[in-house]
């Protein structure tokens, strides 16, 4: 299965001068819980912005068009190398973790969207692809800390 996680903003924004739109600790602590264990994809720029690098607990794959090394990390040149690595591993779950343009090249093949919504405009730079409505929301969550957080946002889950 192939997931993409990301917080957007009201106005689908996701990043803005190469990184993320507000340090929002219940939504790092809930990337950190969804996908840890297992294969995180992001592209070289997204992965350069990680104030952690490679992120702990994950295999970390980076698609770039470098001819790079990157230690600890699997290096794929395209979305094709990427997907067909996808379709001959035995994970259960894949999760795409951006930036703008993984996303938008990811989205015919995903399966899962787990979607923070913040409630706030950031005047983003870089923006998350629309979600058509062939994707059904399944699950929403979010708890008092969520809604009273100087930037409210709920987690919610949709799949095709």
């Amino acid at each position: 299965m192939i997931s993409m996680i990301v917080a957007i903003d009201q106005k689908n924004g996701i990043g803005k001068n190469n990184g993320l739109l507000a340090h929002i600790k219940p939504d790092l602590l809930y990337f950190k819980s969804i996908t840890e264990g297992h294969t995180n994809i992001m592209g070289y720029n997204t992965y350069m912005s990680l104030p952690i690098k490679p992120l702990p607990n994950r295999n970390n794959i980076v698609i770039t068009r470098k001819q790079i090394k990157i230690e600890g990390v699997t290096v794929l040149h395209s979305i094709e190398e990427a997907l067909k690595w996808i379709e001959q591993s035995d994970e259960e779950e894949v999760f795409i973790c951006g930036g703008a343009n993984i996303y938008e090249q990811f989205m015919p093949y995903a399966d899962r969207l787990y979607i923070t919504h913040i409630f706030h405009d950031f005047n983003a730079e870089v923006f998350f692809p629309s979600i058509s409505k062939k994707w059904k929301i399944v699950s929403t969550k979010a708890n008092r800390e969520n809604i009273e957080h100087k930037y409210p946002h709920l987690f919610t889950i949709y799949e095709k």
